[in-house]
């Protein structure tokens, strides 16, 4: 499964730099040049990882926006052309994978990024059921959907407005899942949806 990676700079160059890097290397990345911008693309795409400017030149900043959107969900990698104490403790609270000032060297971003993705799977995979066949093992489009919901910790009623279905009929889904895969909990059904590449 191909890695998606977003890529919030508010320098264009720079952007598009690392995207054409990353992209040479098996990644697919989307940009964006502000919080907003990134809220929408969190909203469409399933990210395997974030690599954020920290001064976006806007009313938030990139440690302000990984805080308020991300937390642990997903690896993040700052960039800034800022190397003072203070900002490298506010980065810090957020808990980064890597934080590399500028300039940096595209080829120690990719390791960095590689390295982010591979400790981060490792942090929330779980002993998986023994008893299931993953051979055989699938999911509809819509309980896909709801799955990369519920890994973004989405509650029912928000994944209900989401995909504008009752909150009835997403519990329903979810029993579905949780049938399907065997597993017993959240934290086994995102170890499972890892092993098959799902999310």
């Amino acid at each position: 499964m191909t890695k998606q990676i977003l890529i919030l700079e508010d320098e264009i160059i720079i952007a598009n730099g690392i995207k054409m890097h990353l992209e040479k290397n098996g990644y697919e990345c989307e940009t964006a040049a502000n919080a907003t911008e990134a809220e929408e693309l969190l909203e469409t795409f399933q990210f395997s990882a974030i690599i954020s400017d920290i001064n976006l030149n806007n009313e938030i900043s990139g440690i302000d926006f990984i805080e308020k959107h991300i937390g642990e969900n997903i690896p993040v990698i700052f960039l800034t052309a800022y190397s003072d104490m203070t900002t490298m403790k506010q980065a810090e609270q957020t808990k980064p994978y890597a934080y590399l000032t500028k300039p940096f060297n595209k080829n120690h971003l990719l390791i960095m990024l590689n390295l982010a993705i591979a400790n981060h799977r490792k942090k929330f995979l779980h002993q998986l059921p023994e008893d299931i066949n993953f051979e055989n093992l699938s999911l509809s489009k819509r309980e896909l959907e709801i799955l990369g919901l519920l890994s973004k910790s989405k509650t029912t009623d928000e994944i209900s407005e989401i995909l504008y279905i009752s909150p009835a009929t997403v519990s329903t889904h979810r029993k579905n899942i949780f049938r399907k895969t065997g597993t017993k909990s959240l934290i086994e059904l995102i170890s499972v949806s890892i092993e098959k590449g799902w999310i």
